[in-house]
């Protein structure tokens, strides 16, 4: 196992989505000297594009039991809610078999106990990092609705509801009456909704992302646009980075935190770490003229509405399994505009645009976060599927504790790299 505790107060984060940001924020608001290192700028890949929800209730792993069924109507349907394409299954294979190991009865209990223990911090660990970065106004804490058609529909996703009650989830069900007090918009078809008050959202996650980025900078963190080459190595340890155009930069530990693309530094470590990505679409509507005051989810379609301001709506979700680097199926974004249609009428599209990204995703849900084993100086935050924004802070909190060498709040075992 490598060190647990950092010999120098420097520190290069590589990686500048939601995840990355909020490290390198936190350790120099500890008082760490932060080099933040991306090839674009901050918040342009996956930390602009996604739901913008810290997602407190999805303890239960996307690997839940009876997954094995729904496989076949994943490689049939290229539009459902999650869709693998056949093309690039051989290359999926060893992680659609972790993902299956996942969903045993008794691995799903055990990571729903390990998401539940992060997503329970969140709404703490973030208080004081929005504080800090004057973010306070852009963040909604109006609680969520989930949607349902009718009675089965909802009597069907109840044992879900109840295991994450025992897992401190806490949550009411609606009514079509109590339903439409909260949202008068929506269509009769839905007639039943859970609402989770502790669910939060942000009127939009690049502006979002981006002012944590300038909170950073403002606490005098450095950034650096370039590409990082390789970690180097120097007395048996991680000494820092090369970098395409500004050389070797020393530190005395380097945080690899850029998402889907940390398998550059797994591999070159020979770490054997099955690091995917969970492809999402969206479709951004900034003239929807929709008045929502909660955030969204359709059951039975996993897709997401997002209010923005100004009445401004996103649409997003569902899963695309296939290479990071295949062209987008832009129909996938397209069919969230007549789902959305079905639950809240008619908006507007002007000025539409539509987007993808590459959620970095294992196939037990969990994420890693922590040091690289037999390493010392390496350091790993990636794997967050869709939890990105969500754990953003709380993983940073984690890490500045290791850090410095203190004891974390939580076990940390279970989101080490070495499980795998």
């Amino acid at each position: 196992m490598a060190d647990t505790h950092v010999a120098g107060d420097e520190v290069i984060v590589v990686g500048a989505g939601v995840v990355g940001i909020a490290i390198a924020l936190q350790l120099r608001l500890e008082g760490f000297a932060v080099t933040l290192l991306d090839r674009g700028e901050p918040a342009m890949e996956t930390s602009y594009g996604n739901a913008g929800a810290f997602a407190i209730s999805d303890v239960i792993p996307l690997a839940e039991p009876g997954v094995l069924r729904k496989v076949p109507g994943w490689m049939l349907d290229p539009l459902g809610p999650l869709a693998l394409r056949w093309r690039y299954l051989p290359s999926l294979l060893p992680w659609l078999l972790r993902f299956l190991a996942a969903s045993r009865p008794s691995r799903v209990a055990t990571l729903t106990r390990d998401l539940s223990a992060l997503l329970g911090r969140v709404n703490q660990d973030y208080a004081a990092l929005i504080d800090k970065a004057g973010l306070t106004a852009m963040w909604r804490r109006h609680g969520n609705l989930t949607l349902y058609r009718n009675q089965q529909e909802f009597d069907a996703a109840l044992p879900a509801w109840q295991e994450k009650r025992r897992h401190g989830v806490q949550w009411h069900a609606l009514s079509r009456s109590q339903l439409l007090a909260q949202e008068p918009l929506l269509a009769e078809e839905w007639q039943y909704a859970v609402r989770v008050p502790d669910w939060s959202h942000v009127d939009d996650p690049y502006t979002f992302s981006r002012g944590l980025f300038d909170a950073f900078v403002r606490e005098g963190g450095r950034f650096v646009q370039d590409e990082v080459l390789a970690t180097l190595e120097q007395g048996g340890r991680v000494s820092g980075v090369e970098t395409a155009h500004h050389g070797r930069l020393q530190a005395a530990a380097t945080v690899i935190a850029c998402g889907v693309w940390s398998d550059r530094f797994t591999r070159q470590h020979r770490y054997r770490v099955p690091l995917e990505s969970e492809r999402g679409y969206h479709v951004n509507l900034p003239r929807a003229g929709m008045k929502l005051h909660h955030f969204i989810q359709c059951a039975s379609e996993s897709f997401v509405i997002l209010p923005m301001a100004d009445g401004g709506l996103r649409l997003a979700g569902t899963v695309e399994l296939a290479h990071r680097d295949a062209a987008p199926d832009w129909r996938r974004a397209h069919i969230l505009l007549d789902k959305a249609r079905r639950i809240v009428g008619d908006f507007s599209t002007a000025d539409m645009t539509v987007w993808m990204g590459n959620r970095p995703s294992l196939p037990d849900t969990l994420p890693i976060i922590g040091p690289a084993p037999q390493q010392p100086g390496l350091w790993f935050a990636t794997g967050h599927g869709h939890l990105g924004l969500t754990l953003a802070a709380t993983t940073a909190l984690l890490l500045a504790d290791m850090l410095q060498g203190k004891t974390p709040a939580l076990d940390m075992q279970p989101y080490r790299m070495c499980r795998f």
